[in-house]
């Protein structure tokens, strides 16, 4: 064999040492692309799911919020009413005046008819302040 061969064959077998480690880079490029991948899409479900119990949380706080707020309104309602009916008003007389607050004719629905609240609660009697008669 002359050195022009020896050369070619040198060259030829050095290219196709290169070509085989770049193909072996590229499979181990892709190997850890796929993992990476993976992981990306492990994480993504992970915040997804984070998000999720997050919104689920500050809904049931929402919703305890709406509630606690609800009975207060219907609390205050009631005080309202036992007010007015310790005062000698009756129901009527008592819805007459709820209903002039704005959005009063949604509240007896919501928290409590008048008639009801007022059933047995006892009058105080009006010539002994500390007596009371029932109604």
């Amino acid at each position: 064999m002359d050195s022009n061969s020896i050369a070619a064959w040198s060259g030829l077998v050095g290219n196709v040492i290169a070509v085989l480690v770049a193909v072996f880079s590229l499979r181990k490029a892709e190997r850890a692309l796929a993992q990476s991948e993976a992981q990306s899409l492990r994480s993504l479900e992970r915040a997804d799911l984070a998000l999720t119990q997050a919104q689920q949380i500050a809904e049931r706080t929402l919703r305890a919020h709406y509630n606690i707020d609800g009975a207060m309104s219907a609390i205050a309602w009631r005080d309202q009413v036992i007010a007015l009916h310790d005062r000698g008003l009756t129901p009527a007389q008592i819805r007459a005046i709820m209903l002039l607050e704005e959005g009063g004719a949604g509240y007896e629905a919501g928290n409590g008819r008048i008639d009801d609240i007022v059933r047995e609660v006892p009058r105080p009697s009006s010539t002994d302040p500390g007596r009371v008669s029932p109604t």
